[in-house]
């Protein structure tokens, strides 16, 4: 038992949700007036409600793609964790002082899988606390950290899955009307700013920090 506690020292990163979890829910929690970030090109997004599907995949992409590197790459595991913990702070620090909300669902008709999907994520999740969109950001960090990932980068089938699940993920957030075009587009250019400082620059030396496995 201690030498599996002391291979995988590392899960001391997920006590992160001890803040996280109390600071996103006491958030959705106000009672306040938020800021509708619709715009134009929302009105013209069509409502797909199959695209219900690649939004609840992203629960299977980040945890698979943060267990999978939890168990075999403690380094890119580290930098993907960084990536999108520091994202996910960003985003609540956002939503603190410039609450926002999308709500322009549509009126959910009929009974199939998907549109009953629909309905409960309606239900389960406010559309408020939207800008930047953390299903975006975290969808685009987990395709960065397979794609950058010593042992499986120079596949390019990896590099394919991980770019359709992010670029599906992305669309779907639009297409069942959760979010809008401007959170995907805030999401998209604060992971850039985060891919440069992790993957690029570095500036927290995870590469000489953690020693190889």
């Amino acid at each position: 038992m201690k030498r599996f506690l002391y291979r995988y020292r590392h899960a001391w990163v997920f006590t992160y949700f001890i803040i996280y979890l109390p600071w996103y829910f006491g958030l959705q929690l106000r009672e306040i007036s938020f800021h509708d970030v619709y715009i134009g090109i929302d009105a013209m997004t069509p409502f797909i409600s199959w695209f219900i599907y690649p939004y609840i995949y992203w629960f299977l992409f980040v945890a698979g793609t943060i267990g999978y590197l939890f168990f075999t790459h403690r380094r890119d595991f580290y930098k993907c964790v960084a990536f999108l913990f520091i994202g996910m702070t960003i985003c609540l620090i956002i939503f603190t002082v410039y609450p926002t909300s999308f709500d322009h669902r549509p009126v959910i008709e009929g009974q199939s899988l998907s549109m009953n999907l629909v309905q409960f994520i309606y239900q389960a999740d406010k559309s408020q606390n939207v800008f930047p969109s953390i299903h975006v950001y975290n969808s685009i960090g987990c395709a960065i950290a397979l794609m950058k990932c010593q042992n499986i980068s120079h596949h390019q089938t990896i590099k394919i899955f991980a770019i359709v699940s992010a670029v599906m993920i992305t669309l779907s957030t639009m297409f069942i009307k959760q979010h809008s075009f401007l959170d995907a587009v805030g999401a998209s250019l604060l992971a850039v700013i985060l891919y440069i400082l992790i993957y690029k620059a570095d500036i927290f030396q995870i590469e000489k920090r953690v020693s190889p496995e």
